[in-house]
């Protein structure tokens, strides 16, 4: 700051071509400023300014010195109003990598939150698991990553954990698991499965939760249907008989308007630990925009945003017998 501060009195004499007014301009004394100048030329071996008539220039060598000052006041004034500008979040475009399961229940809620309190704030999201995303991450193509806990952690990545509202199980509204009753486990095994991509955490607590109907992860994996576009999957919920497994948020809209119907919360028939993560580089900081979004995002999970409703509400909105469980077996 001191230099760019001598910068600005080489400037200021040179616009002014006399030292008094230069001095009275910047507030400093005659003798303050002849000192600066005195230094630069001791400091580069050479005159910086001569008298000429009734006015004070630079030398040739004093103009070389000011076009690097005026350049470099201008680099760091214009790196001050650009700051200002990232942190009102008016500049730079913020690029997020979200899991599918996140993306409607958490992240959208938390960048409209973002956006009312920053209208100008640009951003690209990247709907996408992990393992496509990790590589976006590494290479610097995307500023972070939200989603479910990846399977493995990396010594390159930090991760910032949230708990997640455990997903639902839910079907189509004249589904044969409706007319029957109650929700079993097995019937997974009678029906077509399926979600958006889990790592393989999830479906350990699920095999070690059901050892008589899954033996491995590979054995239910066999039978889950992975769908990467929830459009699609919401779809095949409304004209198949698919089971799907998703966070209500993810079918809300299909719920309302009674299209499909829940059967069970994944904590109806399991101890069931969901947790999301926030994934960022460890050797990068992350913009301002980045930070906020981040914050909200933990905040909302916290909250239980994404949640799915009340039971007793969902037996009432659902219309299902009063004595309707989802039982494991």
């Amino acid at each position: 700051m001191d230099e760019l501060w001598r910068y600005r009195q080489l400037i200021t004499l040179a616009e002014m071509g006399n030292y008094r007014r230069a001095a009275d301009r910047l507030g400093i004394t005659h003798g303050a400023l002849s000192q600066t100048v005195a230094k630069f030329e001791d400091q580069y071996g050479t005159q910086l300014f001569e008298r000429k008539k009734r006015r004070t220039v630079a030398t040739p060598y004093g103009e070389r010195l000011l076009q690097a000052a005026r350049k470099s006041v201008e680099l760091v004034s214009q790196a001050r109003r650009d700051m200002v500008l990232m942190q009102n979040l008016k500049i730079g475009r913020l690029i997020v990598g979200v899991d599918t399961a996140i993306a409607e229940g958490l992240l959208a809620p938390a960048l409209a939150a973002l956006l009312k309190s920053f209208p100008e704030l640009q951003f690209t999201t990247l709907a996408r698991n992990w393992r496509t995303m990790e590589e976006d991450l590494r290479s610097d193509r995307i500023d972070m990553f939200i989603g479910l806990s990846p399977d493995r952690e990396s010594d390159s990545f930090d991760y910032r954990e949230f708990p997640l509202v455990p997903p639902i199980f839910v079907c189509r509204s004249d589904h044969p698991l409706i007319r029957k009753g109650v929700f079993e486990v097995s019937d997974l095994l009678i029906h077509p499965f399926g979600g958006s991509e889990v790592p393989d955490s999830l479906l350990t607590q699920f095999v070690e939760a059901f050892p008589a109907q899954f033996k491995s992860i590979s054995s239910l994996r066999e039978i889950f249907l992975t769908a990467h576009e929830l459009g699609l999957l919401r779809q095949l919920l409304t004209s198949t008989n698919i089971v799907g497994l998703l966070p209500e948020a993810v079918i809300r809209s299909e719920l309302d308007a009674g299209n499909v119907r829940i059967l069970a919360r994944l904590d109806d028939v399991m101890e069931a630990e969901i947790k999301g993560s926030i994934v960022t580089r460890q050797d990068r900081s992350l913009p301002p925009a980045a930070l906020r979004l981040a914050s909200l995002v933990e905040d909302m999970a916290l909250r239980g945003f994404g949640a799915y409703q009340s039971q007793g509400h969902i037996e009432r909105q659902i219309d299902l017998p009063v004595n309707w469980k989802a039982r494991a077996r």
